[in-house]
């Protein structure tokens, strides 16, 4: 409940932004003058309690800037200064710009390609049911020393197919067809 307080402080601070400056200000120049009086009361010449309290308070303006900042404020006002401020730039200059936007075109471009790949291959768990019980046979011909990564030919798959007695199911694959 605390931080929904919070928030909606912000939102007032940021959409009633006039209303809190002026607020602010008079807040800040009640404290200074009240400083001040205390001073004269205190013995001391009005414009020395003046220069006193300023000296004290370390300025209006300076004080402003830090209640901004404790309310969090500033954060998006300088975010918006610096978005406005890019803007110009690059409004300035359109041959940085498009080579800018063309990057970043590319580069997200690209890396949206490699996740889906890999988030195809790697991350999403293939379209079976059980999938951790899928095997892939390899093919050995220990008189040549060679091993190969699947069945070498179709006519072994249907052998292979023909004697099987351990597996629900076998399927073979030659680069992206189904036999």
């Amino acid at each position: 409940m605390r931080e929904w307080r919070r928030f909606v402080s912000w939102m007032r601070a940021m959409l009633r932004r006039s209303r809190m400056e002026r607020e602010m200000d008079d807040e800040l120049r009640f404290h200074m003058e009240a400083r001040t009086e205390d001073l004269v009361r205190s013995g001391v010449p009005r414009q020395e309690a003046l220069r006193r309290a300023r000296i004290e308070f370390g300025g209006i303006e300076r004080a402003k800037e830090e209640c901004r900042d404790a309310r969090g404020v500033s954060f998006l006002e300088t975010l918006l200064h610096d978005l406005r401020y890019g803007q110009r730039m690059l409004r300035k200059t359109p041959g940085f710009t498009t080579v800018a936007v063309l990057t970043l075109a590319l580069g997200i471009g690209a890396n949206a390609a490699i996740f889906s790949y890999i988030d195809a291959w790697f991350i999403k768990p293939l379209p079976y049911p059980q999938p951790d019980r899928l095997v892939i046979f390899e093919t050995q011909d220990k008189k040549h020393g060679w091993t190969s990564g699947g069945v070498t030919s179709a006519a072994d798959f249907f052998d292979f197919q023909k004697q099987n007695t351990s597996f629900e199911q076998t399927v073979a694959w030659g680069g992206a067809s189904l036999i």
